[in-house]
C-alpha cells in the first residue's frame, strides 16, 4: 500500500474563507460524551488527538438547535447558556489546532422525546412517539432558531458550521413527499418543500455573515420508497449554492430506510457515485463524499474519479486518530482500519452509551488513558493472537515490556480469520494486517506453529502471562448425525467442509447466521451487484431484490429469535439479505434425530417433523479454552495471569470485547502489587 500516490488527498482547498491543508475532513458522529464527568476535557482531548492525526477539519455530533429539536436528553443544545459554555470551553482548545465545525442538528420526528415535532404528525417507523405538525408560525421560528445556532456557534469559537440536512432529520423531512403532507408555504409543490432549506440556509449566511464557512449535509438519496426524484435534489443542491452554502456534504438513507448504508455489507465507496452524479450536475460548490469510505485506496480512486472534492470519514477516525499523518508519511501499512461492524461505535449510539471502536478501545478513553502506566520492563508471554491476544500484546510492547506471541496455527488473527471468510466481512483481513505490521515494529517475539504448554511457559521465564486462548466449537450429541456429511462452523468456514445444496444450520445465533450468509452468497459484494441487488439505480424505489440462492439452507434455533444478539445497528440487514434468499429461520424446537432423510425437529405447534438436507454444519455455540490458563494459574502462583476474552467468557465471540480486555489487561502489568 505505501507505493500509493497519495498526492490528490493532500492538495489544499478552500471552504468560505478557511482553507483545509487536505481533502479528508472527518464527519459529524454523536460520541454520547454529554452528561458524563468532565464532558468538555473528554471532548476536547478525543477532537485534539483527530486534529494532531492530521485532520483539517472535524465536525461535531449533532448539536440541536431548540429544545425540541434533541435527538435525545442528552443531546447538546445551542439555546441552553449552560451547553454553550461546555462548548466554548471545547472549542477554544481546539480552535488553533483547525477547524471545528459546529453541526446544527434537529431531528424532527427522530427525536426520543415525547416534545417531537414534525412538518407533519406522522410517527417514525423507528420511534414510538408521533410528532406534533409544526405551524407555519412555528416553522418560521424553527428556521430563525438554526440562524441564531449559527451565530453561537461562531460566538463560542467554531470555525464554521454544518446545516444537518440529511439522514431522515427535519429538514430532510421537509423536503420529503413520504413525510410532507403539508399544504401551506411549505408543503405541496417540490419548489415549496424545498423552502424550508433554503431558507434556512438564507438564514444561517445572514447570520454568520460572508466568509464564514457554511456546509450543507444534504441527503444524495433518501433509499425510501417515494423519495424526491434526482431532478429534485439537483434543484435542491442548485438552491443551496445559490442561497450561500460553501460546500455539499451528500449523506446518503434515512435511519429508517431498509438499504444498508454503512455496514460490512455494504462495499466500500459505494455512495460515492452519487455524490459524483451530484457534482457533475451543480459544478462551481466543492462536494464532500461519504459513507463506506475506509481505505487511502478508496480515498485516492473517489478523488481521481471526480466523484467528489473532499471525502469524509467519521468512524475510521474512532479505528485511528493517526489515519491522514500514517497516509502523508506513506505508511498506510499502519492504519488501523474501521471495519464497519457498528459493533461500538453506532450501536453504543442507540442505546445512549459512550462510542468507542471495536479495533482502539482507546477511542473516547482519551481522558482516562491519557498515557499508558509506565512500569519496570518485563517479560510478557501472550498465549493465542486473536483481537484480545494480538492488541494486549501490542500494548504490552508498547510499555517497553518484552513481549512473546505464541499462536498454535500458522497465521495470526484466530477467530478474525473465521470471520473474514464471510461475505462482507473481509474488513477484518486488515485488523489481521494492522497487527501482522504493528507488532514486528513494535519487537514483538511472534512465534507461530507454537503450540503452549506448561513446560514452554516454563522455559521462557515469563514474568507475566495473558491467555488469550480462546473457544472451541461445543460438541451436540444428536441421534443419528453420523449419516449425513456434518461438520462444525470453523471446518467449513476454514474451507475443509463442503457442504451440499440442502443445509441444515443447528444454532442460530450470531455465527449460525453468519454460516447462512456464506453457504447463500460465496463472495464479497461490490458496487454493481450490490446497487442491483438494493434496485438502488430506480433512485426513488430501492427495495431488496429477492434472489435465488446456490443452496437451500434452513437456520434452526432451540429458542429466542434468530439473529439475536446480533447487533441492533446491522442484524436487520443481514436478516433481510436471507430472507430475500429464501433462508428458513426455524426456532421454539427440540432436535430429535438425523436420518436417511434429513434431520428430524419437534415443534409444540406441528409435533415431529423431517426437515430434508444433505449436510448439516453444527453452530451450536462454544466453549471456553481454559486448560491451559488452569493449570499455569493453579501451579505457578508466583506468576500474574490474565484470562481475556473468549476464553474469559464464551456466551458469545466478542471481538470488542476481547480486545478490550486485551488492552486492560497489558496496561496493568508491572503496576499491580503482586
Amino acid at each position: 500500500m505505501s507505493s500509493l500516490d497519495i498526492s490528490p488527498i493532500f492538495r489544499p482547498i478552500e471552504i468560505g474563507a478557511e482553507t483545509i491543508p487536505n481533502r479528508i475532513i472527518m464527519g459529524s458522529m454523536h460520541l454520547g460524551l454529554e452528561g458524563m464527568p468532565e464532558t468538555a476535557d473528554r471532548m476536547a482531548a478525543f477532537y485534539g488527538k483527530r486534529f494532531e492525526g492530521g485532520v483539517g477539519l472535524i465536525t461535531t455530533g449533532g448539536i440541536s438547535v431548540n429544545a425540541e429539536g434533541k435527538g435525545s436528553n442528552i443531546f447538546f443544545d445551542f439555546q441552553k447558556e449552560e451547553d454553550c459554555v461546555e462548548l466554548e470551553k471545547v472549542a477554544s482548545v481546539l480552535k488553533p489546532m483547525g477547524i471545528f465545525c459546529a453541526q446544527l442538528f434537529h431531528a424532527g420526528r427522530y427525536a426520543y422525546h415525547r416534545e417531537l415535532v414534525g412538518p407533519s404528525a406522522l410517527r417514525a417507523p423507528i420511534n414510538r412517539f408521533i410528532p406534533k405538525e409544526l405551524s407555519t408560525e412555528d416553522a418560521w421560528r424553527t428556521i430563525r432558531e438554526f440562524g441564531s445556532s449559527a451565530l453561537r456557534a461562531k460566538q463560542v469559537g467554531f470555525r464554521a458550521v454544518e446545516v444537518m440536512a440529511s439522514e431522515g432529520y427535519l429538514v430532510n423531512q421537509f423536503f420529503s413527499e413520504v413525510t410532507n403532507k403539508r399544504s401551506d408555504e411549505f408543503g405541496g409543490s417540490p419548489e415549496n418543500r424545498r423552502r424550508f432549506a433554503i431558507e434556512t440556509m438564507k438564514e444561517v449566511r445572514k447570520q454568520v455573515g460572508p466568509g464564514f464557512p457554511v456546509i450543507v449535509r444534504m441527503s444524495g438519496i433518501d433509499l425510501i420508497p417515494g423519495n424526491p426524484t434526482f431532478e429534485e435534489v439537483i434543484s435542491l443542491a442548485t438552491e443551496l449554492k445559490e442561497a450561500g452554502a460553501d460546500a455539499l456534504n451528500i449523506g446518503i438513507g434515512w435511519h429508517e430506510s431498509r438499504i444498508p448504508t454503512i455496514s460490512q455489507l455494504v462495499p466500500r465507496g459505494a455512495w460515492a457515485k452519487i455524490a459524483g452524479k451530484i457534482k457533475s450536475s451543480v459544478p462551481g460548490i466543492p462536494i464532500i463524499a461519504s459513507n463506506r469510505i475506509n481505505m487511502p485506496e478508496t480515498i485516492i480512486q473517489v478523488l481521481n474519479a471526480g466523484e467528489a472534492d473532499i471525502v469524509s470519514m467519521a468512524r475510521p477516525f474512532l479505528a485511528d486518530a493517526e489515519i491522514v499523518n500514517k497516509i502523508k508519511e506513506n505508511q498506510t501499512e499502519r492504519v488501523n482500519t474501521c471495519v464497519a461492524c457498528n459493533q461500538a461505535c453506532l450501536d453504543h449510539t442507540f442505546k445512549e452509551e459512550m462510542v468507542s471502536c471495536l479495533v482502539n478501545p482507546s477511542a473516547n478513553r482519551e481522558l482516562d488513558w491519557k498515557s499508558l502506566p509506565q512500569a519496570k520492563k518485563q517479560r510478557v508471554v501472550v498465549v493465542g493472537s486473536g483481537p484480545g491476544g494480538m492488541e494486549s500484546a501490542r500494548v504490552a510492547a508498547l510499555r517497553g515490556h518484552e513481549v512473546i506471541l505464541l499462536e498454535a496455527s500458522g497465521k495470526l488473527g484466530g477467530q478474525l480469520n473465521l470471520a473474514a471468510a464471510i461475505p462482507g466481512k473481509f474488513e477484518f483481513f486488515e485488523t489481521i494486517r494492522y497487527f501482522k505490521n504493528e507488532l514486528p515494529r513494535l519487537k514483538v517475539d511472534i512465534r507461530l506453529n507454537t503450540k503452549a504448554d506448561l513446560k514452554l511457559l516454563d522455559d521462557l521465564k515469563p514474568d507475566a502471562v495473558i491467555f488469550a486462548t480462546g473457544v472451541l466449537p461445543r460438541n451436540l450429541n444428536l441421534p443419528g448425525l453420523d449419516k449425513k456429511p456434518h461438520a462444525s462452523y470453523v471446518e467449513f468456514l476454514n474451507g475443509t467442509f463442503k457442504p451440499g445444496s440442502k443445509v441444515a444450520i443447528i444454532g442460530g445465533g450470531g455465527i449460525g447466521v453468519d454460516v447462512a450468509h456464506k453457504l447463500t452468497e460465496e463472495k464479497d459484494p461490490d458496487i454493481p451487484t450490490y446497487f442491483e441487488k438494493y434496485n438502488v439505480n430506480s433512485y426513488t424505489q430501492a427495495v431488496i431484490q429477492p434472489e435465488t440462492a446456490p443452496r437451500k439452507v434452513s437456520i434452526l434455533r432451540r429458542n429466542g429469535k434468530v439473529g439475536a444478539g446480533l447487533g441492533a445497528t446491522t442484524s436487520w440487514a443481514l436478516l433481510q439479505e436471507l430472507q430475500s434468499k429464501g433462508v428458513d429461520f426455524l426456532s421454539s424446537l427440540t432436535y430429535k434425530e438425523v436420518t436417511d432423510k434429513g434431520l428430524v425437529i419437534e415443534t409444540k405447534k406441528e409435533g415431529a417433523k423431517t426437515l430434508e438436507c444433505d449436510s448439516i454444519i453444527l453452530c451450536a455455540g462454544q466453549t471456553s479454552d481454559t486448560s491451559l490458563y488452569e493449570v499455569f494459574s493453579k501451579e505457578r502462583t508466583g506468576i500474574p495471569s490474565y484470562l481475556i476474552g473468549g476464553a474469559k467468557d464464551a456466551s458469545g465471540i466478542d471481538a470488542k470485547r476481547a480486545m478490550l480486555e486485551g488492552y486492560l489487561a497489558a496496561s496493568k502489568i508491572g503496576t499491580e502489587q503482586n
